[in-house]
């Protein structure tokens, strides 16, 4: 399956729709009501301290109401939060990879943090470089009619809206029949591996 990477208006992109996005109340919703769009905005305007504050304390809130649900479903189980507070932890890690239950506040804040601090610098290099096209992590987006769910990219799409591009390049575009198969694809790889 080699498709081809398309450009994409921005104003046609909504949120991925997973189970947990839509719970939130962000699934399946145009960029300006992604909740880590006021958040980019506010940096990009100048309030870069209440701006990571505000995106770590959403984080953290979000992880503890996701933190045993299934990152494929739109939940934070083994998520990047999750991964980035191990970091923090010194004894068995594994332990807090099964169960994220376990980890204490302060780590998952610290990974919370560490999570924002990356996205911030994708913010940096975005406006300092330009949007570079990221050959290593595509963005996949599934047609809907004229608007397209991404699949991933949401905090490159929302940069991009944030500081004024009307479009997004390269992203490689599915229907849905063929994402589903794609996704069937991965999970028989990830068994026979």
């Amino acid at each position: 399956m080699n498709l081809s990477h398309s450009t994409i208006v921005l104003n046609n992109i909504l949120h991925n729709d997973l189970k947990f996005y839509n719970e939130s109340g962000y699934g399946g919703k145009s960029i300006k009501k992604w909740p880590f769009y006021p958040f980019i905005k506010m940096w990009v305007n100048g309030n870069c301290k209440q701006a990571r504050d505000l995106w770590i304390k959403w984080l953290v809130s979000e992880f503890y109401k996701y933190c045993i649900k299934a990152k494929s479903k739109g939940g934070m189980y083994q998520g990047s939060v999750h991964r980035y507070a191990l970091n923090y932890i010194d004894e068995n890690k594994h332990k807090y990879w099964v169960d994220a239950l376990l980890i204490n506040k302060i780590s998952i804040k610290r990974g919370a943090a560490l999570l924002v601090d990356r996205r911030i610098e994708l913010i940096r290099s975005i406006i300092n470089k330009g949007y570079l096209l990221q050959l290593a992590d595509p963005i996949f987006a599934v047609r809907k009619g004229n608007l397209y769910v991404l699949k991933g990219g949401h905090h490159r799409a929302a940069i991009m809206h944030v500081i004024g591009y009307d479009s997004l390049p390269g992203v490689k575009i599915y229907s849905k029949p063929i994402w589903e198969f794609r996704k069937w694809l991965v999970k028989i790889k990830k068994l026979l591996s």
